[in-house]
């Protein structure tokens, strides 16, 4: 099963549960403050996936290593593609 399939799945779950609780079809006795609750609870559930999925970004990118090997290298392989597209008469 592919991710994206997982996730598909996941989210019909999601989606036919919450529509079948907002329909009454699964009764759960709740109060109408938690009923209006119910119908946004969708909404909350991009806004906290949304800031989970900030909070990784920002925590990869915070703690993202420095690979100064690796720039050398690749400084070095600009260098010679450049001398090697100026033999083949290329103006950089």
């Amino acid at each position: 099963m592919t991710k994206l399939l997982e996730w598909l799945c996941f989210l019909l779950v999601y989606f036919v549960t919450w529509l079948l609780v907002l329909t009454k079809y699964i009764n759960l006795n709740i109060s109408d403050e938690w009923n209006s609750f119910v119908v946004y609870f969708p909404v909350y559930t991009v806004f906290l996936v949304g800031i989970y999925s900030l909070i990784v970004v920002l925590w990869r990118v915070y703690s993202f290593n420095d690979c100064p090997e690796a720039a050398k290298e690749l400084q070095q392989q600009i260098k010679a593609a450049r001398e090697d597209l100026k033999l083949k008469g290329l103006r950089i």
